[in-house]
């Protein structure tokens, strides 16, 4: 009895060096959820034992990486006038802490997509919510080959502290958006223009793919989506001067008129309202005569940005469509997917539709790591 006693301790002891790294690992990761905003590696090295210390730095250096930084508390921030923003407002899971991106094949080519055609811009990714990168699977793939490109930059905001110094600020803090029966689009709808007035630049929806480079198109713009109504998937604003302005204008519409049940008021119809009352309600004039009859504010045409309409979403996504779409898309800057009605439309990688091609060649990386459908 005694030997096998002294035996079971001798077989702990000899094992006790492999457990430390396990038990290390365990910690670290309920430290990071505890302590979202603290370096981890310091945090460990501080609380280790002496011997453990070369271990747990190490391991928390590792686990730091995964970890998506504030971008208000960033070393590198958004250079004004000179960033594409995306805006996620998704949060899987109900507690912050344990968000870990899950973006769709499509989202992101949408980030591919610009950083690719837009070198010189920098391509910021906002999460809604403190967030980890994944550290396998299909997920890791995307997002590995989103970060081969050096202008993309992965964030995530506090909205309280994203809306600090702002028109909004204090509107936030009533909570009036935590009652939206479209929290998730009425948050993004609100971000981008926060975003364009903190920085200024382009805001672009996550469901787009980008066709050509924006950098060289001045900024304060919107689109049309038809002759009656602009769309906000796509707004280029100046840091300063008269784009500053127009996001004012923007966030204070919001406030105004904010309305938690109606899908589109804070969105294409706040843009519309906001243009409209800056520049007259004709539409077709507003096009027509360019950057001349709205105080330098650009109209582009539907076939820029939105060259199809919901309703047509499968003409990106069915070979029927291939030979029109390509047509009509040939001097577009990009195509909007319209993801609420062609989220289910997917095709098979290496079909012969629009969106297959146009994959393909704007975001090859993203296409490559999307499996056998996208």
């Amino acid at each position: 009895m005694f030997v096998t006693q002294k035996k079971l301790l001798m077989d702990f002891q000899n094992q006790r060096p492999r457990l430390i790294l396990p038990i290390l690992v365990v910690s670290v990761v309920v430290l990071l959820i505890i302590y979202t905003t603290q370096d981890m590696s310091t945090l460990f090295y501080r609380n280790c034992e002496t011997k453990e210390r070369s271990t747990a730095y190490n391991v928390g250096i590792l686990l730091n990486k995964f970890f998506v930084e504030d971008v208000l508390l960033s070393s590198s921030r958004p250079p004004p006038g000179r960033t594409i923003f995306f805006h996620e407002t998704t949060c899987y899971h109900q507690v912050s802490q344990f968000n870990v991106m899950n973006l769709t094949a499509r989202q992101a080519c949408a980030i591919e997509s610009a950083g690719l055609n837009n070198p010189n811009f920098q391509v910021f990714v906002l999460f809604s919510c403190p967030t980890y990168r994944p550290l396998s699977g299909g997920q890791k793939l995307l997002i590995d080959a989103i970060e081969i490109y050096k202008n993309v930059r992965f964030r995530h905001l506090n909205i309280r502290n994203y809306a600090s110094d702002t028109p909004v600020e204090d509107w936030i803090k009533k909570g009036d958006l935590l009652n939206s029966s479209f929290p998730m689009q009425h948050t993004a709808d609100l971000l981008r223009l926060i975003s364009l007035y903190r920085f200024g630049g382009i805001y672009l929806d996550m469901d787009v793919v980008v066709l050509r480079s924006l950098e060289n198109e001045p900024l304060n713009y919107v689109g049309a989506h038809d002759n009656i109504t602009l769309g906000n998937a796509v707004i280029g604003l100046e840091p300063t001067g008269k784009g500053h302005e127009i996001a004012e204008l923007f966030l204070r519409d919001y406030e105004k008129n904010y309305n938690g049940k109606e899908y589109v008021q804070n969105g294409p119809a706040l843009v519309t309202r906001v243009v409209k009352k800056l520049c007259g309600d004709n539409i077709v004039k507003l096009i027509e005569e360019g950057r001349t009859s709205c105080q330098g504010l650009k109209v582009f045409n539907s076939t820029a940005f939105y060259p199809f309409g919901w309703p047509q979403w499968m003409h990106f996504t069915e070979p029927k469509y291939l030979k029109e779409t390509m047509t009509i898309t040939k001097d577009s800057y990009l195509i909007h997917l319209w993801n609420k009605a062609s989220y289910r439309g997917l095709i098979r990688v290496g079909s012969n539709t629009a969106l297959g091609i146009y994959a393909k060649r704007h975001c090859p990386r993203v296409y490559a790591a999307a499996g056998d459908y996208f």
